[in-house]
């Protein structure tokens, strides 16, 4: 039997909600339709209703560490790859202070938005459980086109910066490759280059074909296990990042280019290492500061957090963040610190571009595409989900306002105003049946106020496909024209992340909570510093120059 809480004080009435949660379940259409895809648009995860073999609510089972593990795989990722070189652009002192910053406020960011899904939770009549979209239209339905679209944007940013990792990996390991056996076959360095295996673009059209087929899953269980692989790549990844930076390998073998032979003209001095510093530029550093915001973006799998963990109080909520932030924040201090002090001002916005071509780390590269094409499609469903939402919420308000020019007509004026309450729509609505069928004015009741199933099934997989293949044209396009991923990072910190990690979180809470308390003030600091942010940041990573 399912346990439905809010609060420890509601175990009393616990039997009468489980009776009424199981009634009412029968009623759900679990269809993809507008409602329930406002639901779960935001999150990017399946209606939070789940239920067992035998059609009831599951139970609440997740422990601390199954839930640590969920979240810290969600920060830790692409993100991570550009550390390094926002070190670079910001130097040893303030890339610290900056990191260590972006990890306290995602920290606090995470703590207000659950705060807000308890005091949401206990305002909705429906008695599911919460979401980034249920949640934040609670608290400011006024707003929620702007949420979907936010985390659109930042998801579709992710998924880019995946094409173009996957290109600077997989170039790099056939240069190695091919070096190897270009003694035997008497291959050039510039045949090399010539090479189709060697050509960047090749590998991103190669990326789109493999997450065509599983672009497509309507259900994405058959990807669970690229969680634990994801986790697995990335701590070896930043072993690796330790013993070069420790001098265990070489991190300028082959004078830490990427041409096999070197050219002529290459300077090994100046190609590999370059000078560290403490501070950099007060352009530099503002510039890469939207990849530290990025770098902890994982906001949008607290509601699943806070609906899966067994006794889901806000103490343990608290613990799973706090271990979470903290386990990415000494992974994100070795790595940045580390692939830093190894190349210095020479490091790229992807340090595996540093990296010289050997066995072991080309099976690393080769692994890091293969993770971040098989996540390729976690990024796509919550994006797809949102945009599908967006439409229906546009399609929806025409809708609306059809509904209320011809109801107003075969009714009369509501409230003697041009406007109505959303109740006043609903009792419109239900009088459908006393509505005279003649149609002065050419507009046809049925296609205002009835649905035809068959459309909306014909309209929601049209969206489904449609919404799918924009979304990976549009981010092939983008990874084709774009080479550095400090840029795409910086873009999407500056713009999706910011707003789901800072505005969101203090605006919902403000408004859920208007009574003044030290959190309250702390959430209205997170809000200015996300809206000053966004312009700021955006402003000097696009006019002012690549970040690192």
């Amino acid at each position: 039997m399912a346990v439905l809480r809010t609060d420890d004080a509601q175990d009393t009435s616990v039997s009468s909600l489980i009776e009424n949660f199981q009634d009412n379940v029968a009623d759900i259409d679990f269809s993809f339709n507008y409602d329930d895809q406002e639901e779960e648009s935001s999150s990017g995860r399946p209606l939070a209703l789940e239920l067992d073999d035998n059609g009831n609510p599951q139970q609440k089972k997740a422990s601390i560490i199954s839930c640590v593990i969920n979240l810290l795989n969600t920060v830790a990722g692409a993100g991570m790859l550009g550390l390094p070189g926002a070190y670079a652009g910001s130097g040893f002192f303030i890339g610290t202070i900056l990191l260590f910053t972006a990890a306290f406020f995602s920290a606090i960011g995470l703590h207000l938005l659950s705060v807000s899904a308890t005091t949401a939770q206990a305002r909705m009549r429906d008695g599911k459980p919460a979401s980034f979209y249920n949640v934040a239209v609670t608290a400011m339905p006024q707003f929620a086109i702007a949420i979907d679209a936010a985390v659109a944007l930042k998801c579709f940013g992710v998924a880019t910066g995946y094409f173009v990792t996957v290109g600077d990996c997989m170039v790099d390991s056939f240069h190695y490759v091919f070096r190897n056996f270009s003694d035997q076959t008497e291959t050039t360095a510039e045949e090399i280059e010539e090479m189709v295996f060697t050509n960047r673009q090749f590998w991103i059209i190669s990326a789109l074909l493999f997450v065509l087929p599983i672009s497509f899953f309507k259900t994405l269980s058959a990807l669970k296990f690229t969680s634990t692989l994801s986790l697995i790549l990335i701590y070896a990844l930043a072993v690796g990042i330790v013993l070069y930076a420790q001098g265990v390998f070489d991190a300028c073998e082959n004078n830490g280019t990427h041409y096999y032979p070197p050219r002529e003209d290459d300077q090994i001095d100046d190609t590999c290492r370059g000078e560290t510093d403490l501070f950099t530029d007060f352009d530099d550093t503002i510039k890469n500061l939207s990849i530290f915001v990025f770098s902890f973006t994982c906001h949008q799998n607290v509601f699943t957090i806070s609906n899966e963990l067994k006794r889901p109080t806000q103490q343990r909520i608290d613990k799973v963040i706090i271990l979470a932030i903290s386990s990415a924040l000494i992974l994100y201090m070795i790595v940045a610190i580390e692939g830093y002090r190894t190349y210095g001002s020479e490091v790229k916005g992807d340090i595996l571009l540093n990296y010289p071509q050997t066995g072991l780390v080309t099976m690393m590269r080769i692994g890091i595409a293969i993770m971040v094409i098989l996540s390729y499609p976690l990024q796509l469903d919550p994006s797809r989900r949102c945009l599908t939402s967006l439409v229906y919420a546009l399609v929806g308000r025409r809708e609306k306002r059809r509904r209320e020019q011809y109801q107003s007509q075969q009714i009369g004026p509501v409230q003697n105003s041009t406007e109505a309450s959303p109740e006043m729509f609903e009792r419109l609505a239900d009088t459908n049946d006393q509505v005279p069928n003649n149609n002065d004015d050419g507009i046809d009741p049925s296609s205002t106020i009835e649905v035809d199933e068959d459309m909306v099934e014909i309209l929601d997989s049209f969206l489904f496909y449609g919404i799918t293949c924009v979304f990976l044209v549009l981010s092939f396009a983008v990874a084709m024209m774009v080479s550095d991923l400090g840029i795409i990072l910086g873009v999407v910190g500056a713009t999706g992340s910011t707003m789901v990690s800072y505005i969101l979180p203090g605006a919902i809470y403000i408004k859920l909570h208007p009574e003044p308390h030290p959190l309250r003030s702390l959430a209205c600091f997170q809000l200015t510093l996300g809206i000053i942010i966004v312009p700021t940041a955006l402003y000097f990573v696009l006019f002012k120059g690549g970040s690192g």
